[in-house]
């Protein structure tokens, strides 16, 4: 790797890192003028119901939001299927999403074969996951090859390794780190279309570290998420569109 290019990745995930930072500051200075607000309006008493607020927003969280978000558009049967990949981290809790896509598997592989950083993009908010460079409207050729061992990078020094592939069905890969697997598969209904099912497993250590880094991730994954499977079938479906 050449010097520029050395420096336009060092950039690249630095603006990222910045990116997400401000975000999480900006959700902590909010919270935490909210506490301060209450506490010049109520006193003492302020400092009690705000602690309670967040208390009731945490349960909220974990016993409405988090079961919710954790199966997003899945099935009872597509959540309890065993899916390619769910034995490289057997003992892991599963997040398993879905969406409909109105296309055969053959029309949708290609758009999950240039999935990532430095290619197509992740199809998600752009200006937070892919240096403000919009994501692909189209299948690009040079990015159609996809092997085992093969990165999809979220940011230029981290990524998943790809482990499997069973084309058009499925691409199963690994958080370069271990902690996490990730499948994308496709299981088509029968009528012409396509479910489109993502499931990760992350398997951490539970450390104070790790459970703030979970705290924040677990929602942030399914909000970039969501609108990755809604992007991936809006292009798909509008391409298909186009075709005829």
């Amino acid at each position: 790797m050449n010097r520029n290019s050395k420096h336009l990745r060092e950039g690249s995930e630095m603006r990222t890192q910045i990116m997400i930072g401000l975000i999480v500051a900006i959700l902590v200075l909010v919270d935490a003028m909210a506490l301060v607000g209450l506490v010049v309006w109520l006193g003492s008493v302020g400092l009690v119901v705000g602690i309670a607020c967040m208390l009731l927003l945490v349960v909220f969280y974990l016993f409405v939001v988090k079961p919710w978000h954790l199966r997003w558009g899945a099935t009872e049967a597509e959540v309890a299927m065993t899916m390619p990949g769910d034995d490289l981290l057997p003992d892991a809790k599963a997040a398993t999403r879905a969406i409909t896509i109105n296309a055969t598997p053959e029309a949708v592989w290609p758009w999950l074969v240039q999935l990532g950083y430095g290619k197509a993009g992740w199809y998600s908010y752009d200006w937070i996951d892919n240096d403000f460079q919009p994501s692909a409207r189209q299948i690009i050729p040079e990015f159609q090859r996809l092997e085992v061992g093969d990165s999809i990078l979220m940011m230029p020094s981290m990524g998943f390794e790809v482990r499997a592939i069973d084309q058009p069905r499925a691409i199963v890969s690994m958080l370069q780190d271990g902690s996490t697997s990730w499948c994308l598969g496709l299981y088509p209904t029968g009528d012409g279309a396509t479910r489109l099912v993502s499931r990760w497993r992350p398997n951490f250590d539970i450390t104070p570290g790790t459970l703030f880094m979970i705290a924040l991730s677990e929602p942030g994954t399914f909000v970039m998420e969501q609108k990755m499977l809604r992007n991936i079938r809006n292009r798909v479906e509008k391409n298909r569109q186009a075709a005829s």
